[in-house]
């Protein structure tokens, strides 16, 4: 089970389990800057279409190749995750999306995956009870006492389906934090990464607006919010290209990190304190080493 943060996981491709070439995208033979990607047997199928989309994950598994690339599958719902199971070539997958959780639900996922200790797991917030600070509340500090808190790779926010809740869908021009998801995102972002728990970008839907996204994805990092899903491969550039750092950040972060340097100290025109930058000094070298380096300060 690899230890994975947002950053790791980097643009996330969402595919419908019922497409023909699942184990092609997911041995990297389509899309450049694939680092991982999600098989959804949810929302972006029907109902009707669950049987032939387990039956081309059940081919797809066993041909998947030994790869630096995360896969997950999110399972339709707990029994389905119980068939998912079962497959041959499960060793295969990273772990599992686990869909619409909240305390009335993730206690039966748990009840499947505690005798499969190999997979990570990542928890997606999406229904009513994402609104309810006090059921999120008690939802961290389940998830922080139970034995599967090392298992979880991050927390995911369903922008999608908590606007549908809403009765509302972004407008045009508007990235996510300019809707009414943007306050809800922010308090879920402020309850479960204190207690540890790293939280995902959310997901990006419109398929022709690179300056939206990437507006968007400057938004999710002054959130330190990285591990974006894509929805269409063209997507993958972009948020890779953005997860780059500035020479001039990079360069902030070494003198932070540096013992020779004084506890408080001026660089840039900023002032820098160890004490409060330390997370952030990390996070900036740890997005050099997997995205690079870019010319200009963004």
């Amino acid at each position: 089970m690899p230890d994975l943060s947002p950053l790791d996981l980097g643009p996330t491709l969402y595919m419908p389990a019922l497409r023909s070439d699942l184990a092609e995208v997911g041995n990297g033979h389509k899309y450049k800057n694939l680092r991982s990607l999600i098989y959804c047997t949810e929302d972006s199928i029907l109902e009707s279409d669950l049987s032939r989309a387990l039956d081309s994950l059940a081919k797809a598994l066993p041909r998947l190749d030994a790869v630096p690339i995360n896969r997950f599958i999110r399972p339709r719902r707990p029994e389905v995750l119980a068939r998912l199971l079962d497959f041959k070539g499960l060793a295969n997958i990273t772990g599992f999306v686990i869909p619409k959780a909240d305390l009335h639900t993730l206690p039966d996922y748990f009840a499947i995956l505690e005798a499969h200790e190999g997979f990570s797991l990542m928890i997606t917030l999406e229904t009513e009870a994402a609104f309810d600070l006090m059921h999120m509340y008690r939802l961290r500090d389940f998830l922080a006492g139970s034995h599967f808190k090392e298992r979880i790779a991050a927390i995911r926010i369903g922008v999608q389906d908590l606007l549908s809740l809403l009765g509302l869908r972004r407008e045009p021009g508007n990235i996510i934090y300019e809707t009414p998801l943007g306050v809800v995102t922010d308090q879920l972002l402020t309850i479960f990464r204190p207690a540890g728990f790293d939280v995902v970008a959310p997901a990006f839907e419109y398929l022709n607006a690179p300056d939206l996204l990437l507006r968007e994805i400057r938004a999710d990092i002054s959130r330190a919010l990285y591990g974006k899903t894509a929805l269409h491969p063209e997507q993958l550039e972009i948020i890779a290209s953005a997860y780059k750092v500035s020479p001039q950040d990079l360069k902030a972060a070494g003198a932070v990190l540096d013992p020779e340097r004084p506890a408080t100290f001026r660089l840039h025109d900023r002032i820098y304190e160890k004490a409060v930058h330390t997370n952030w000094a990390h996070t900036i070298e740890k997005r050099a080493r997997i995205y690079g380096t870019h010319a200009q300060t963004q």
